[in-house]
């Protein structure tokens, strides 16, 4: 009889002190998504948008396929627009456009610095740079004493500003990426 009783004691001993501890969750962290980066730290005065497009070697040809979007509020302020390629995309040539080819008037804007991120391995180019790397089309004027791009029509009329990678910006962006 003392046997069962020591046992139903030591059952209930550790049956109180089992109920008495909290039960903690298990959270199991998300793993990290690492992705190819482009962040251009710019002032834009007016609401509007931007427009990364990329070749990722399955492309020839820059289109809607291959392109992040990107709405950018208007303020005096630098700000920085990001754009996040999709996991396991990198960018092996860049251009990006401003505005969805509608003449706006839209203010000159001005870039101050562009970086290019990927695995903890970035390039920066600082405001000074920019037109080393990146060429501009027919519909952008670059005003060096301001350090501004201010954007037109054509003669036709046409409207498609953008800014397209040059040579030097694609040996980095390999880098980038090794």
């Amino acid at each position: 009889m003392k046997t069962k009783i020591i046992i139903a004691s030591l059952f209930l001993a550790l049956f109180a002190s089992c109920k008495n501890e909290e039960k903690k969750p298990v959270v199991a962290e998300e793993p990290k998504v690492e992705t190819f980066d482009v962040a251009i730290d710019l002032i834009i005065k007016a609401d509007d948008e931007m427009i990364l497009l990329y070749k990722d070697g399955t492309n020839q040809w820059f289109d809607e396929d291959h392109a992040v979007w990107l709405g950018v509020k208007g303020s005096d302020s630098v700000q920085t627009a990001t754009f996040n390629l999709p996991e396991g995309v990198i960018g092996t040539d860049l251009r990006f456009d401003i505005g969805r080819n509608d003449f706006k008037g839209l203010a000159p804007i001005e870039i101050k610095k562009i970086t290019i991120s990927y695995k903890g391995k970035k390039f920066v180019i600082d405001q000074d740079k920019v037109n080393d790397y990146f060429a501009t089309n027919e519909f952008i004027v670059y005003d060096p004493a301001t350090k501004q791009y201010s954007f037109k029509k054509n003669d036709k009329g046409e409207y498609d500003p953008y800014f397209q990678s040059k040579e030097p910006l694609l040996a980095e962006l390999i880098k980038v990426a090794q």
